[in-house]
């Protein structure tokens, strides 16, 4: 694709950790400069928690930074905050993850931009959403797991309550911001004027599970646990044990579990139950069956037949086999990265795609302050300003 469809889109960037930043990590990937305010240490991401100090990004910053500009900057200072006002004036949209209120208290809140740049949209990302006793309490992933409601979803009846093996609620809510970013920009195009977008980690574990919930809501009593399979879902959706690995199946009604009967050699097992409310009857009967049918064979034998006979199927991958598909590569969800320390490095690709071409990754991520000058020299500020504001440690 020639131009993606943000070109020419510029955002301020004050995200940090992984719930904003892998939001403006989507929105440079369509083509948005995304100026990152960082402070003059670095942000928490360069470093995380847990993980021994490096000389260059880890891959926690390479995963949520790569293609953005970096301008190291104290706004906490009268200097830096006019920086940023200054920004302000020449960019579409900034987006925080900081908790409501941290930018107000900084006097760079939605209402003191807005004065700057009418038509901005100012998209903020949190814990608990920006109304409520509880707005101002910090966060992080695992945080939105427990009080969504998916911990208590996953795993086995009895087992304690499981969080899952990825960061998935900071990763739902930067999908949520930037598709509310996105809805703001909009709005300023058509009418001149922006608005103010939140997003929280609860708000958007609760938006991921609307089926689950509006189940329990509407007949009145909890699911259970999800074990290997779906609560709802139920029947032959599930995992499966083979010889030496794990496949799933997925959506078998109708034909399709005649097919699935067919390929285990056990079409008396469709003759027993040929219908939804039979098979529903039979269920234990018929998974012990499968179970036992699928370990006797390989992965590769069942998915080739499973496949063959139209039976929705996959292997359980590992992040390696997810590495190393060549249907992950050909669509460019994984991909290769230019790293000026590390070389070229496989890394995440867009899952979005613009005129069916794998989307180009737009760089790696910024060294701290990369772009602090650039920026600096666009606003009108000579050398001398820049010395001075180095020399007070504005910069």
């Amino acid at each position: 694709m020639a131009t993606l469809p943000l070109a020419g889109v510029r955002i301020l960037d004050f995200t940090w950790a992984q719930q904003g930043p892998v939001s403006t990590v989507m929105l440079a990937d369509m083509g948005a400069e995304i100026i990152k305010i960082e402070k003059r240490q670095g942000e928490l991401g360069r470093n995380p928690v847990g993980t021994a100090p490096m000389p260059h990004p880890v891959p926690y910053f390479v995963a949520h930074n790569r293609g953005k500009h970096s301008l190291a900057l104290d706004v906490t200072t009268p200097q830096g905050r006019e920086v940023v006002m200054r920004l302000v004036a020449r960019v579409d949209a900034v987006v925080s993850n900081m908790r409501p209120g941290a930018m107000d208290a900084l006097g760079l809140g939605y209402e003191d931009m807005r004065a700057v740049n009418p038509r901005l949209v100012y998209a903020a990302a949190s814990t608990y959403g920006p109304l409520g006793p509880k707005a101002t309490r910090r966060g992080f992933d695992i945080i939105g797991q427990a009080l969504g409601g998916l911990m208590s979803q996953t795993g086995p009846e009895g087992a304690p309550p499981t969080p899952a093996g990825a960061c998935i609620s900071d990763t739902v809510g930067a999908l949520h911001l930037c598709a509310g970013l996105l809805g703001g920009l909009v709005q300023a195009q058509r009418t001149g004027e922006g608005c103010q977008v939140d997003v929280s980690l609860y708000g958007t574990q609760i938006a991921l599970q609307a089926w689950e919930i509006d189940q329990t809501s509407m007949l009145g009593k909890q699911l259970p646990r999800a074990g290997s399979g779906h609560p709802i879902a139920g029947g032959t959706w599930g995992t499966y044990e083979t010889a030496d690995g794990h496949i799933v199946l997925g959506g078998i009604s109708g034909e399709r579990f005649r097919a699935l009967c067919g390929v285990i050699e056990r079409p008396d097992l469709f003759d027993a139950s040929p219908d939804d409310a039979r098979r529903d009857a039979n269920i234990t009967e018929i998974l012990a069956t499968l179970r036992a049918a699928f370990r006797r064979q390989p992965n590769a034998y069942w998915l080739d037949r499973l496949e063959q006979a139209g039976v929705p199927t996959a292997p359980v991958q590992t992040y390696r086999d997810v590495l190393d598909d060549p249907e992950a590569r050909a669509n460019g969800y994984i991909t290769k990265l230019p790293h000026p320390h590390y070389g070229e490095i496989t890394v995440v690709g867009s899952a979005i795609q613009f005129d069916r071409e794998p989307t180009a990754l737009p760089g790696p991520p910024p060294e701290l302050g990369d772009h602090t000058e650039v920026y600096l020299e666009e606003l009108g500020y000579d050398w001398d300003d820049i010395t001075r504001l180095r020399e007070a440690d504005v910069i």
